[in-house]
């Protein structure tokens, strides 16, 4: 048995290996390193394995977008019926003058347009400013969009700002007005301010004798993810006499959506949540606050989860409200508002074109929603989502033509 040879044996042995042996083992040395030279010359220079990485990237990243934030995503979700409603009872009277200039302030000014209508009962011939219909699909602005009120904080009001809002001379315009056995509709178009301070608005006075006939509706008829459709186009789908814009639920895969007395999902986020009962009533909540067992138990026709609230328990402008910094800053905006049981208030405030319409921060908001006497207020979904839409056009002019959107919130009958 051989011992083994050890390093020292192996160079000894090297040395007494004949020079043609010797030579013979450094040219193969040279071929193995010439051929890694050569296969590594031959290889994919750097720069072209750079942009190879990046394209696979922005391929992969493209269709995550794609997948999550553009193609519709239609639920087999019906939901579960927790509240019903009988619509042949009259749960509310009907006033016999809506609210004048759709507040009680004594400082507007109101310009009468009535000598240019007729009294019918229905539906008048007025029209105010038109805004164009949302163009294209939706798709491409709402992946570039990247605002959400995910993350939220307490955002300290302005309440100099809001009641500053509340107390301001205003012009308001009547431009639409509607009455049957079911409902009531005032629409005022308000402005304030001058110039590049000059905000418009605009203001739904609405009764119900029953809480059915405020309702909502999906795009396309269909609960589901990026399933979006103008305003004026579900309006005219639901037949609705007024309609605006909602939460916006389809963008996200989780949050609080009751709908109709259907529950479609129950996911508490960071924002605050809005019911609607089936009595009239109408209660915000902070997410530690709500409770979807107490709020079903008590008869929750409408569950709203974008935010945030805008006024306290005594209906003033409220010290804080739960949001993000970027959604507190001045923007166009959508909100629905609770005077009593059977009468509420759409709003739109109108931005983002100077001389027109700034737009307004939440402080702001809440002082509109304020002066209107509303005893809760709830932000929706706003920017260019907001738009009010009457008898089948657009009262506003939504901010860069507008957005299709997931939901609207409309007066009319199933």
């Amino acid at each position: 048995m051989k011992e083994p040879i050890n390093e020292k044996q192996e160079a000894e042995n090297e040395k007494l290996l004949p020079i043609d042996e010797k030579n013979e083992s450094i040219k193969n040395t040279q071929k193995i390193q010439s051929g890694r030279k050569k296969k590594h010359k031959n290889g994919m220079p750097i720069p072209a394995m750079i942009v190879i990485d990046v394209a696979l990237y922005l391929i992969c990243m493209g269709s995550f977008l794609l997948y999550f934030y553009v193609l519709p995503h239609y639920s087999n979700n019906k939901g579960k019926v927790v509240a019903s409603t009988d619509p042949t009872t009259e749960q509310f009277s009907l006033e016999v003058d809506n609210q004048e200039s759709a507040s009680s302030e004594e400082s507007t000014t109101e310009k009468s347009t009535s000598d240019s209508t007729t009294d019918t009962g229905e539906t008048t011939s007025k029209r105010g400013s038109k805004g164009e219909k949302p163009s294209g699909s939706g798709r491409s602005d709402r992946v570039s969009r990247n605002v959400s009120n995910d993350n939220t904080s307490e955002q300290e009001a302005d309440t100099s700002a809001g009641e500053s809002m509340k107390e301001v001379d205003k012009t308001v315009e009547e431009i639409q007005n509607y009455a049957d056995d079911k409902a009531k509709i005032t629409v005022n178009k308000v402005t304030t301010g001058s110039g590049s301070d000059t905000v418009t608005y605009y203001v739904a006075d609405v009764q119900v004798s029953n809480i059915t006939y405020l309702r909502t509706g999906f795009a396309s008829g269909e609960y589901g993810k990026n399933i979006r459709e103008s305003v004026q186009d579900m309006a005219e789908e639901y037949n609705a006499i007024l309609a605006m814009s909602g939460d916006y639920y389809g963008n996200t895969d989780t949050s609080v959506v009751i709908r109709n007395g259907v529950l479609y999902r129950e996911d508490i986020t960071g924002t605050d949540i809005c019911v609607l009962f089936t009595d009239g009533t109408m209660k915000t909540y902070s997410p530690d606050e709500f409770d979807a067992d107490e709020v079903i138990a008590a008869g929750a026709w409408q569950a709203w989860n974008f935010g945030p609230s805008l006024l306290d328990e005594g209906g003033n402008i409220s010290s804080s409200f739960n949001t993000t910094s970027y959604l507190n800053t001045e923007n166009p905006r959508a909100a629905i508002g609770y005077i009593e049981p059977g009468h509420y208030v759409f709003v739109v405030v109108d931005g983002r074109d100077e001389g027109y319409s700034r737009g307004v921060t939440l402080s702001e908001l809440a002082g509109i929603m304020s002066s209107l006497d509303c005893q809760v207020a709830y932000n929706l979904d706003g920017g260019k989502s907001s738009a009010m839409v009457y008898d089948g056009e657009y009262v506003n002019q939504p901010a860069d033509g507008g957005r299709t959107i997931s939901d609207i919130i409309y007066i009319g009958e199933e």
